[in-house]
């Protein structure tokens, strides 16, 4: 059953933002119903998540529990549970899909084996869709619902640049389509360097190209993030003193900046965080006035009710920390945060007790979630990325999987695996 729901997910992340159902105030979209069906699923397996539980489950759960809370708190009872629905299906739904799919190296390899296929095949489209002015996909998919999903502005020359047009492929937006593929973006290159094979070589440049089109920071910020977050885990255990100094230093310099800078730490970080001046110029004022509300709101925020800015200022958020911080209240947003950040460093101490047959694997994703985490400082994970942030968050329960540690599935593994030696290809010794 779990396979089931962990293909549609797959499938259901890249169907067009076109195919929606309203029922009544709510969107529901493909993935939501995917999700909602999974935790159905969790809740008829209760016992099993619970006797896996740890540390990163009561954290989540009290995040939710105070997002929740915050919602029904600022929208009243009706409002406020249809709110927390849905935002407990993407969060928990999401994460619990990876939790209870994801129990093996074999089944991570598997799961962006196939995120990583179908971005690359998309790369065709989003060639066609930047050189050509011409989002087909979404026309194709509007023609098909009679939905007009995607905002007039893409359309306009806002979003050319030097004659490219930033691709949108089936998302809803660029960045949504630049950071997916970036989620990625490790594992490709590392499947590469581990065993490699041309086809590996094609679907990472494939990637990287689609990532380019986009023509947006996030994307090209999170692999210069993941290039530097390369050096910290290859050096992780001989220099973790370092490394936890300089960490310390960095926070307390960026205090000390917050102190004496009349724009703050987080306003310098995102008003140069980005190739367009004009935007992180724009994101400074974001963070400007919807401090305002955090500080006037710092237990419960102010759930989705319009926040404090003048007429000019956009309504979108361009933080994913910010606004969760900002709608859910301060504990929340340190709680998320602070689970975020635990279980990266948890992985990265356990890393040498690793087979090397999967520890580059385990490699790839600290350094796809911790530029999620860092990128989630100058972008909004709205729509899909949402889901796929926590799905992320719960993609390395593996590592301290039981199964992990049961002699025969180590070994029929292992003995599987024996072919990336010799440089054979991992996906048909896993058939």
């Amino acid at each position: 059953m779990i396979k089931i729901l962990a293909v549609l997910f797959v499938i259901s992340i890249f169907i067009p933002v076109e195919f929606y159902y309203l029922a009544g105030g709510l969107r529901l979209e493909a993935y939501r119903v995917v999700l909602g069906l999974v935790l159905i699923y969790s809740l008829f397996n209760i016992k099993e998540i619970i006797q896996q539980a740890d540390l990163v489950d009561i954290l989540l759960l009290t995040f939710t529990l105070l997002a929740t809370a915050s919602l029904i708190s600022n929208h009243g009872m009706q409002k406020g549970i249809e709110s927390a629905g849905i935002f407990i299906i993407e969060v928990l739904g999401s994460f619990y899909l990876a939790r209870s799919f994801i129990t093996t190296p074999k089944r991570f390899y598997q799961i962006n084996i196939a995120f990583i296929s179908l971005l690359a095949i998309g790369a065709v489209f989003t060639l066609y869709e930047s050189f050509s002015h011409h989002r087909v996909l979404h026309e194709w998919a509007s023609k098909i619902t009679g939905h007009q999903s995607l905002d007039p502005s893409l359309y306009t020359h806002y979003y050319i640049r030097a004659g490219i047009m930033r691709a949108t492929n089936l998302f809803v937006h660029p960045i949504l389509y630049g950071t997916l593929t970036a989620i990625f973006f490790p594992f490709a290159i590392m499947l590469t360097i581990f065993a490699f094979r041309p086809r590996y070589l094609l679907a990472t440049i494939a990637l990287l190209v689609s990532m380019l089109l986009t023509l947006s920071s996030a994307p090209l910020l999170s692999t210069l993030f993941q290039g530097m977050i390369a050096f910290l885990t290859y050096f992780w255990k001989g220099a973790r003193r370092f490394w936890v100094a300089f960490l310390f230093s960095s926070l307390s310099i960026a205090f000390l900046i917050n102190i004496i800078s009349n724009r703050g730490f987080f306003a310098l970080l995102v008003s140069h965080l980005t190739f367009n001046p004009n935007t992180g110029y724009y994101r400074m004022f974001q963070w400007k006035y919807a401090m305002d509300d955090v500080l006037d709101n710092p237990l419960l925020g102010i759930g989705i009710s319009q926040w404090s800015r003048p007429e000019w200022l956009n309504y979108s958020i361009d933080s994913f920390w910010l606004l969760i911080t900002m709608q859910h209240g301060i504990p929340a947003g340190l709680l998320l945060l602070f689970c975020s950040l635990y279980l990266v460093f948890h992985v990265l101490n356990t890393l040498h007790q690793q087979h090397h047959l999967y520890r580059w694997m385990a490699n790839a994703w600290v350094l796809s979630f911790l530029s999620l985490i860092l990128i989630g400082f100058t972008v909004d994970y709205f729509g899909k990325l949402q889901p796929m942030f926590f799905f992320t968050l719960g993609a390395i329960g593996w590592l301290k999987h039981p199964q992990l540690n049961q002699k025969m599935q180590q070994l029929e593994w292992l003995t599987r695996s024996r072919q990336f030696q010799r440089n054979k290809d991992p996906l048909e010794s896993t058939q």
